[in-house]
Formats: C-alpha cells, structure tokens, sequence
C-alpha cells in the first residue's frame, strides 16, 4: 500500500472522528423530551387526579404532541432548503401573524365592549391561545418560526443592502406588527424574544452595531412603557422579584415555592414523583415551573442535565450556522439556535428568581402542544440546513 493511500484513508479517519453535528441536536432534544415526558407525569398526575382525571391524562397529551412533533421534524429534515426559503417562508409567516391577529382582534373587541370571538381563549387575562374544536394552541409559537424564516430568506435576498433603510424598513415593520400582535395577547416574554431573534439575525448578516444599538434602545423603550401603561399586574411582578419576601401570599408566592423546591431536592433530589410543589403548592409546575420541579426531584445534578444539554444543542446549532452552505441557511439556524437558546435562558432565569415571572415555557420539557411540535419541527429545520451540502 503507498503512503499516498495511508494518508488519504488517515484524514478520512480524522473526518468522520466523533458524532456528527446532526447526532448531536438529535441526542440532546431526546434528553430533554424523554425527561420532559417523565417530568410532567410527576408534576401534573396530582392535580390530573384532583380534577377527576386519570393520573395519566396530560402526559399522555403530551405523549402524543411529541409524536406528532418528530413526524414533522423527520418531514422538515427532507425538505430541501430551498423549498423552505422559496415556497414555505412567505406562507408560514402569513399563517401565523394571521393566527395570532385573530387574538389581537378578540382583544380589540372586549375593549370595546363587543362579544369575544369564540375561538379565543383567555386565561387569567392573557389572550394567548385560539381553540378549535379539540384542538388548541399558542399561535406565537408559529409566528416564531414564521418570522426565522422569513427574515432569513429577505436577508439572503437583500444582503447587498445590509444596513440600509430600505431593507431596514421591512424588517422593522413586519417585526412591530407581529411582536404588536403577541403583546395584544399580554406576553411580553415572547414579545421580547421576537425582537432578541431579529437582532441576532440582522447581527450575524452583518448589520452596523450602532443601527443594532439605536433599534434595541428603542424596544427597550417601549417594553419599559408598556409595564407603566398596559397592566399593572407588571409592576407588581417586578416589584415581587426584588422583594419576593413582601409578597408572599401574591405575586411573589411562586418564585418563593420555585426557590423552596431548589432548596429542598439537594444535590441528588428526593427521587422521581416525590416533590411536594406538585400538591398544589406550585402554579404553573408542568409549564412554566417545571424546572422546580426537577430541581426537586432530581436535585442539582438533574438540573445541570438540563443545562447541559441546552448547552450542547446550542453550541451544535452554533456548528450548523458556521458550516452552512448559504447565507439562508447560515440565518435560518442562527435564528432557530436563538430561538429555543434564549426562550430556555428565560425559562430558567425565571424559574431560580434571576428574571421576573414572564409566563414562557421551558423548550421540550415543559407541558405544551403548540411549543413542542413547532420547537421540534424547528430542529427539523436545523437538520435541514446540516444536509444541505
């Protein structure tokens, strides 16, 4: 054999050394969903059984939102990109700021004093959810996908005109008008991950960090003017999370649980299904709170799993936007990366008292059928962009 040969088949060795990126965002979202499912069977089987339902029933909900979320991450792995980026973009972003202005108008007509439309649901004042029939979800959770995907494809279609108004313009009209839309529905937490996507997105383009300051300045601005204009119940949310010890018995009573079932699992837990924030002492310990829960069961050692695979799904998406084919797709997996990394940041931020109470669900974990499939279909996407080759 010449040495010629040995090296060839050395550098192939080299090459194909370790998991492949795509491995990788497949093992760490598997984790995180099989651990989801365990989890919310603990978290919600009191309070199912409570309710006079089966102890089974919403994990097996959720059981099946997961099923019909990796069929459509299998189908959105064989799309080609280019279809995402030439017959799907526009549509997707159609369909969901479409959804989410049917919650806009509901809330529109109760402020004027006319009957609610019937598919909307509102739940302790947040008009967030459309229901049809037995169907039922979060429109915002399209609207996120619809925005990385549409703003991907006009920076690839425009990039010659980075840091112009006239590719500027768009972007910030079709980004007021959706994050509009969301904030109508009260939910200011998925309101600013919109805008946290659109300015990692325009960064990475290649978008003039003065420009980038001037337009997070602004958002910053009017998020700062709705906490004083829109709900009062904001305010006092902040003021429970400087001082959770002043509010116990309201706004500050389920940071204090969270806190107190951190405390109490320890290093190692209590072990799976013994938590005591699920009998009824912790709102919200299926979604918004499920980290509590885990952190009680499963101590600090089933949380640093959590993070970790977090961190490793972000640092695979990371990989995926460098080693990517186009500039479409380099965006779309920048903007699908920030996505689910900040919505998990804020989640947890949340959950151990670093960030106000926001009402955001922990990605793949947390109990929730529009969020696991559309999260999912969006680790489809991101497949999509590694094979693109």
């Amino acid at each position: 054999m010449s040495s010629t040969t040995r090296t060839r088949r050395a550098e192939v060795e080299v090459v194909h050394d370790g998991p492949t990126v795509t491995n990788v965002l497949v093992g760490c979202v598997g984790v995180l969903c099989l651990l989801g499912l365990v989890m919310v069977y603990s978290a919600s089987s009191v309070a199912s059984v409570q309710g006079g339902g089966s102890s089974w029933a919403v994990v097996l909900r959720q059981a099946g939102f997961m099923a019909v979320g990796v069929a459509l991450a299998v189908l959105a792995a064989r799309v080609p990109l280019r279809v995402w980026r030439d017959r799907l973009a526009v549509p997707v972003l159609l369909l969901g700021a479409g959804l989410q202005g049917v919650l806009a108008l509901d809330v529109l007509l109760r402020l004027l004093g006319i009957a609610d439309l019937p598919v909307a649901v509102t739940v302790n004042g947040a008009t967030r959810w459309l229901e049809l029939g037995p169907i039922s979800g979060q429109p915002s959770d399209l609207v996120k996908l619809g925005l990385v995907l549409w703003l991907a494809r006009l920076l690839d279609q425009r990039h010659r005109q980075i840091g112009s108004p006239e590719l500027l313009k768009p972007v910030l009209v079709v980004t007021g008008i959706l994050s509009a839309f969301v904030m109508a529905g009260d939910d200011l937490g998925t309101t600013l991950l919109l805008g946290t996507v659109m300015l990692t997105m325009l960064f990475i383009a290649g978008a003039p960090l003065g420009q980038l300051a001037m337009i997070a300045g602004g958002g910053a601005s009017l998020a700062v003017l709705s906490l004083f204009v829109l709900e009062g119940f904001r305010l006092r949310r902040i003021a429970a999370f400087f001082s959770p010890d002043d509010h116990v018995a309201t706004e500050g009573y389920q940071l204090l649980q969270s806190q107190i079932g951190f405390a109490s699992g320890g290093l190692f837990g209590n072990g799976p299904g013994n938590s005591r924030a699920k009998w009824g002492y912790l709102p919200e310990a299926d979604t918004d709170f499920i980290l509590a829960v885990i952190g009680e069961e499963l101590g600090l050692i089933g949380s640093l799993v959590v993070l970790a695979a977090f961190c490793c799904f972000m640092a695979a998406g990371i990989r995926v936007a460098v080693s990517a084919r186009t500039r479409f797709g380099r965006s779309v997996a920048v903007g699908v990366t920030t996505w689910i990394g900040v919505q998990a940041l804020i989640n947890i931020g949340v959950t151990v008292g670093t960030l106000p109470t926001k009402g955001i669900t922990l990605p793949f974990v947390s109990y929730g059928g529009s969020s696991l499939v559309m999260c999912l279909v969006a680790v489809g996407l991101l497949v999509s962009v590694a094979r693109d080759r």
